[in-house]
């Protein structure tokens, strides 16, 4: 028997929710694998059936696992876990796990801002050049991904190769700061018919800055990530 920590302060259902995340994310439990029943899971973690049917029915609304009627619950999907070692680079992320990638071009076109956010990017007209691309394993949708940049950066015509070696290329600079900032957000129905999800499925929002070495700001990259499909890894070093 495993208990799970009454003092933590997580309930006790945030806390068999992640480790039931890890358990797939990490391989124990193998897509197409059938997981231990409500029963066996309760006595294993001593915590009741109510709490985990409602771990479980979370998992299966995320489409980590399936339920098949008569036969139990089973992993759905292969979890696509990023290479900290690409640089998170999605092409070589996938090349790594031995994956095909490919990209679905959404949007790309000059637009009208008037957010803060892009004050460093737009041009007089306050326009700037929006990309959007689904990024997809194996054509399995995993990745909303919109790009924000100075409109003079038309030059870009290969949209299903990185934008970030084109830019170096492109520009003769660097790209060596970037930033991150994380949040939950609920699937729109845009993200959810892109993504093949349901609407108000939890997703990853990663927003990204990118700047030079002179710490000039060259363009922003937002990823909304379907976190059954495909984990964000961040690697730090201090």
């Amino acid at each position: 028997m495993e208990n799970l920590n009454q003092l933590n302060a997580l309930t006790l259902q945030e806390q068999l929710y992640a480790i039931l995340q890890k358990k797939i994310q990490e391989g124990e439990y193998k897509p197409g694998e059938k997981i231990p029943s409500e029963t066996q899971l309760g006595k294993t973690y001593n915590v009741s059936r109510v709490t985990v049917r409602s771990v479980l029915q979370k998992l299966v609304d995320q489409d980590i696992l399936i339920k098949k009627r008569g036969k139990g619950t089973f992993v759905n999907n292969v979890v696509h876990t990023e290479n900290v070692l690409t640089g998170g680079s999605f092409t070589e992320t996938c090349k790594k796990m031995g994956r095909i990638p490919s990209t679905e071009i959404i949007a790309f076109h000059n637009e009208a801002v008037h957010n803060e956010l892009f004050a460093e990017l737009k041009d007089r007209k306050n326009e700037i050049l929006l990309i959007k691309r689904v990024r997809k394993v194996d054509e399995t949708p995993c990745i909303l991904e919109v790009d924000y940049l100075p409109t003079n950066y038309a030059f870009l015509t290969n949209l299903q190769d990185s934008l970030l070696e084109q830019l170096e290329r492109e520009l003769h600079t660097k790209l060596q700061i970037f930033e991150d900032y994380f949040q939950i957000i609920f699937s729109t129905k845009e993200i959810a018919e892109l993504l093949n999800c349901s609407v108000g499925t939890p997703i990853l929002e990663v927003t990204q800055h990118v700047y030079n070495s002179k710490h000039e700001l060259v363009y922003i990259n937002k990823q909304y990530i379907l976190t059954s499909k495909y984990v964000y890894a961040v690697q730090y070093k201090k």
